[in-house]
């Protein structure tokens, strides 16, 4: 029996499938299956993975295409190995993967699930740039509520921990099945990130719009709804009238200023109200201790303290008097905040440009005036 079943669902993939391949056969660690589900492609997938004649390449071939959910249940129920590590036929594992994830869950048997930092490439196969995501349990577990901090090619996990106490991927969703099946997961068992670039994330968005749809951008929202709903009791969530509330909260976790532009002062308030009710329900659910709860509520507080400047700063071109307030809303949140190198230029910027001192230049120059008459 392998100790991993790599896992690897493709329809037609054939034009970045030998360099996934390749990266796997390629491991350091070379006690693993390669189990590749080929769902029914009408290109040269199939002669691709054919080509290759080694041993711990498993093909199963689909009669027609069941799509990546289906997939990827199907391969879960087939794998013989003891941990299942995911990897895509565009994306590239690098050498060491799958030697430090499995090093990892040996020093660390609690945790279920382990990924790791990611590299972005675009289709060429150049860096674009690095992501860091988020490391311990408490991180990821509310990080989970607003996007997805897994990258589905680079994680592992126990296969009979998973499959018997979370369940399967549900196939109701099409697109973003891993991050639900992750946000079971990290509800009920510890998880974790390596904070080692151990995987090349091959960024190729339109092939995803043109397969999908709508669902890049409605699975995940819906999923997010569900993960908050959840912890905060459903008659609570349901009280949010419509959808604009909860997508503030989600833009000022983790949005752009120009995402949180159309926020006014009464609605960025009422917005941080509600991220201090979802994280004191976060912490009743994961029943953190006190000093643990302190400690990562002012962590929430300096995050949304620096959205905040952010925010100060699209404000200051179009109304200062906003900005000021914006800026006294960041200082509250986190008073050090006033330390940063970035909040005391944004301070000084404030001060030189606001009201009161244009109106003190503007008495001091008609005082001289009348000096001079």
């Amino acid at each position: 029996m392998p100790k991993v079943t790599v896992l690897m669902p493709v329809y037609n993939g054939d034009r970045y499938l030998r360099e996934a391949i390749n990266s796997i056969l390629t491991q350091t660690f070379q006690d693993f299956e390669f189990l590749i589900i080929n769902d029914g492609s009408t290109d040269s997938t199939r002669e691709i993975i054919c080509s290759y004649n080694d041993p711990r390449i498993r093909l199963i071939n689909n009669e027609h295409n069941l799509g990546l959910t289906r997939s990827l249940n199907k391969g879960l129920k087939l794998a013989e190995g003891e941990f299942i590590a995911r990897q895509d036929g565009d994306d590239v594992s690098e050498p060491e993967r799958l030697a430090k994830q499995i090093a990892f869950l040996k020093t660390h048997p609690e945790v279920a699930l382990v990924g790791t930092w990611y590299k972005d490439i675009d289709p060429q196969g150049s860096l674009i740039g690095k992501c860091n995501l988020p490391c311990n349990s408490t991180e990821i577990r509310w990080n989970i509520l607003f996007y997805c901090p897994f990258v589905h090619s680079a994680v592992m996990f126990h296969k009979s921990t998973i499959v018997e106490q979370v369940g399967f991927y549900n196939e109701a969703f099409s697109y973003a099945q891993d991050y639900d099946l992750w946000w079971r997961i990290a509800r009920r068992l510890p998880v974790a990130n390596i904070n080692e670039y151990l995987m090349k994330l091959r960024t190729n968005p339109d092939s995803m719009t043109a397969t999908y749809g709508n669902v890049v951008d409605d699975e995940p929202l819906q999923i997010k709804f569900s993960n908050i709903g959840y912890l905060l009791g459903w008659d609570e969530a349901k009280k949010w009238s419509d959808a604009a509330l909860f997508r503030a909260i989600t833009l000022l976790w983790i949005g752009s200023p120009d995402d949180l532009k159309d926020l006014n002062l009464q609605d960025l308030h009422k917005t941080i109200e509600e991220i201090f009710r979802i994280h004191q329900a976060f912490c009743n659910y994961y029943k953190l201790e006190q000093r643990e709860c302190k400690k990562h509520r002012h962590q929430v507080s300096t995050h949304l303290s620096n959205q905040l400047l952010g925010l100060t700063y699209s404000y200051l071109v179009q109304d200062k008097y906003d900005a000021w307030q914006i800026f006294n809303i960041a200082y509250r949140l986190n008073f050090r905040i006033l330390l940063t190198k970035r909040a005391m230029r944004l301070y000084l910027k404030l001060l030189i440009e606001s009201r009161l001192v244009k109106k003190m230049r503007y008495l001091i120059r008609e005082k001289l005036k009348l000096q001079q008459i």
